[in-house]
């Protein structure tokens, strides 16, 4: 009975495999209008603080989801009375769920500039959450 070869280091390749490609951006990584935007944001599941944080940086941006003066992490911890850890805790949880795009997309929170997203599905379930409040209201009337 033969067994066979063992490997040994010179049987591994002589230099490293190429890195993956980057992944393309998501389709739904364009800016957001900030009314839909908001909206999105009420009626997702993050909670409740990180919400607050979002709609407390909304409130500086233009109607197409653009910044003119970025509103940095001091100055969002002054908006809403949060500790600065809780806001880039915040912060890093809207970028991760993609209702934040950064740019540029590595370095601190603090120092990169953000642009509104919506995530792919958010404005449906936004949508779906506003018709059952109106339905709500209406069956109350």
């Amino acid at each position: 009975m033969t067994t066979a070869a063992r490997p040994t280091p010179a049987h591994m390749p002589r230099r490293r495999p190429a890195p993956a490609a980057t992944e393309a951006p998501p389709l739904g990584a364009r800016p957001a209008h900030r009314q839909p935007w908001e909206r999105a944001i009420l009626a997702s599941s993050l909670p409740g603080n990180f919400r607050f944080v979002g709609i407390a940086l909304s409130t500086h941006a233009d109607g197409r989801g653009h910044f003119a003066r970025q509103p940095r992490v001091i100055g969002l911890v002054h908006n809403t009375g949060l500790h600065a850890g809780q806001v880039r805790v915040a912060l890093a949880a809207l970028v991760d769920r993609g209702f934040l795009r950064r740019t540029p997309a590595t370095g601190p929170i603090d120092n990169v500039d953000l642009t509104l997203t919506l995530p792919p599905g958010a404005l449906a379930r936004a949508r779906r959450a506003h018709q059952a409040t109106n339905n709500r209201s209406n069956a109350d009337a």
